[in-house]
Formats: structure tokens, sequence, C-alpha cells
């Protein structure tokens, strides 16, 4: 199991920029798990009311600026990786539609991300691309999305393996059985939940390798006091702008926001 030591991007960036980082730039966020400062800034879809949603010009502004990319791994036909929230492409994505699982990876790299904006919209992203930009730089927040098999699960956490990124990453899912997997597999592991307790006690996640838990920012104040007093770090999503942050109990590790960069 990974151990947190103590986590911090800060929860605004000094110099809020939003584009690119210069070719060679070095990100401000931490490389590595145990090298955070709490509570860590989640820079949601890649700050997905700023930038498109999931795209490479969102991951590394976030990570210039101090924050941890998050991103969502669903699959392809033929069992490619790519980042995307939906199980459609419907909402975000122009030039495609449908589901994601039935798309090639020909129909993916032909699509656009749309602009939440209105401008320019952005080239779509397989997790490898992510991983070869980002991988080992910065700790990423990738999510397994839920509906992927036990086989893909292990896939992606192969790869993880392969690039020797066990120490850079934040793992996600809702579903048990993949969170538990993570850590079993040495990764930290996050599991998420709505707005009420999951299942499962707080000593079975312990007990189960699990590192931090992620419920909705919208659960019940009393039930959010109970986590963080748990031995797990607890980082609620849910967030639109960071000042949303204030409204949270005090204790938290971190939080997930759609425009980190928000004052």
């Amino acid at each position: 199991m990974v151990l947190i030591l103590s986590a911090c991007a800060s929860t605004t960036a000094p110099d809020p920029g939003r584009g690119d980082p210069p070719p060679g730039e070095t990100t401000d966020a931490p490389a590595h798990v145990f090298e955070l400062e709490l509570p860590v800034t989640i820079s949601h879809r890649g700050g997905a009311l700023v930038h498109p949603e999931e795209s490479m010009e969102g991951f590394t502004a976030s990570a210039r600026d101090g924050f941890l990319p998050e991103m969502d791994i669903n699959f392809l036909a033929d069992g490619t990786p790519v980042l995307i929230h939906d199980s459609s492409v419907d909402r975000t994505l122009n030039g495609v539609n449908g589901r994601v699982r039935d798309l090639s990876l020909e129909d993916w790299e032909s699509a656009t991300i749309k602009n939440p904006t209105g401008g320019p919209e952005a080239e779509t992203v397989t997790l490898d691309e992510v991983l070869d930009e980002l991988g080992g730089e910065v700790v990423l927040v990738p999510e397994i999305k839920p509906g992927a098999t036990p086989e893909e699960v292990d896939q992606v956490l192969d790869e993880f393996d392969d690039r020797g990124l066990e120490d850079s990453l934040i793992v996600q899912s809702f579903d048990w059985d993949a969170a538990t997997t993570i850590a079993d597999r040495g990764y930290t592991s996050l599991y998420l939940f709505g707005t009420e307790l999951p299942p499962e006690p707080l000593e079975k996640m312990v007990a189960a390798g699990i590192d931090w838990i992620g419920p909705s920012a919208r659960l019940p104040r009393r039930d959010m006091e109970q986590l963080i007093e748990s031995d797990l770090h607890v980082a609620p999503y849910g967030l639109t702008v960071a000042q949303d942050a204030h409204d949270l109990p005090g204790g938290i590790s971190g939080f997930f926001v759609d425009d980190p960069w928000s004052k």
C-alpha cells in the first residue's frame, strides 16, 4: 500500500495561466504521491469549465499551475483505453456519435473535443498519450469507469506497471472490486461513492488497503465529518469553483473542482 505523507498544491494558483506550458517547462504539481501536501486541488476532467474536457491542454495547464489532473478511462471497440467521462461521446465530442465502445481508433482520432468557452476545439486523448506526456512528471488521478471488466482493470494497471508509475498515481473507482484490486496491485486507491455512505464499513476499506475515499460534496455534513475522523484521506467531488471548498468541513485531504483557477 502506498502511504500518503502530507500534501498540497494550493487551492488556487497564484498566476492562473490557462494555456499550454512553454516547451520544456517543468510542472509545479508534485511528481509523487508521497510528496503531496494536503489538501490537494484535483482538476476535474482537466478543468472542464476552462479547457476542452479531458484534453491535453487542460491536463498540462492544470499540472503547470500545481493542480493534480484528473481523467476518466473508457475503452474503444478494439480495447484501446481512451480519456472521456461519459459512455457516449455525444455530449463532449464533435465528428462522431454513439457509444465509446462502438468506436474504432480511427473514429476516435478523427473526433474533436468541444470547447466550453467557445474557443478552439481540442484533439482527443488516449491513455497512452497522457502517460507519454505527463506520466511520472505529476501525480495523475485517473478513474477506471464503471463497466470496465476485471480484465480491463488489469490491462490499465499493467500499463501503469510497465511505466513504473506506482508512486505517481491516485487511481479511482466507484466499483468496490476494482478499488480493492487497485490497492492489491500496490497503487494508491481512491474509492468513490455518492450522497450516501457506502455499504462497506470504514474498517473494511482500511483493511482492504484503500487510502482515499471520494464522496459527493453533497454527502450530509455529519457523514462527511465522520469520514474525516477516520484513517482515510477524504476528497469530495462535485465542486464547480475553488471557492466552493470553503463550504466543506475542515480536515479534508483534497477536492475535485471543475475550475481550479477560480478565485
